[in-house]
């Protein structure tokens, strides 16, 4: 068995009203999914685009296209603006310039993935449609860096952050934003009103 036969599409996950554990559980199946490039683009280099390796592809790039677009909506749209704003307010003397940094640096970040989705996406299509037999080394290697070093960021300081200064109320109201993006009425109880 290889790391290609490890592709994993359930994971533990938390229900909406633990939104900081969704997106816990979204980062380890990010994760999964990003680091299968590598295995992936060695695999193509010595066996070539047979099934395994179009299964792989397919299943990478179907989950970077649909679920990574909602997870950053999820942090810029719901987390990081809070955490912002909780941050201007804030009135004791933790070390929130550097809480500040990491924000804008995750941002930017987000915006950085862009190109190289652009260059990895079309190279999984491809793979997965049996038109290459190959994956752009640096463009593998690019990707997969700045994603190490974006989750390092968000889960070793913006992870305790959020848990710090978000309320229940925050969580509820983003456990629902969460919810509507993925077009699930949560909770029930909203969605069929007595």
């Amino acid at each position: 068995m290889t790391e290609l036969d490890l592709l994993d599409f359930y994971s533990p996950t938390a229900g909406f009203d633990q939104p900081l554990a969704v997106v816990k559980a979204c980062h380890e199946r990010v994760r999964r999914m990003v680091e299968m490039l590598v295995p992936l683009r060695e695999h193509l280099d010595e066996h070539g685009t047979d099934r395994r390796a179009i299964v792989s592809a397919g299943a990478i790039r179907q989950y970077l296209e649909e679920a990574w677009p909602r997870h950053v909506q999820d942090e810029e749209i719901d987390l990081l603006p809070r955490i912002s704003a909780r941050l201007r307010n804030c009135n004791d003397d933790g070390p929130y310039e550097d809480l500040a940094e990491t924000i804008a640096a995750v941002s930017e970040q987000h915006r950085a993935f862009e190109p190289l989705f652009q260059r990895v996406l079309p190279l999984l299509r491809a793979v997965e449609t049996g038109a290459a037999q190959r994956l752009d080394e640096p463009a593998v290697q690019a990707f997969v860096e700045l994603f190490r070093i974006h989750m390092a960021l968000e889960e070793d300081i913006l992870g305790p952050a959020y848990a710090r200064f978000l309320t229940p109320e925050d969580l509820r109201q983003i456990g629902r934003a969460m919810a509507a993006r993925r077009g699930v009425a949560w909770p029930a109880a909203d969605a069929n009103p007595a």
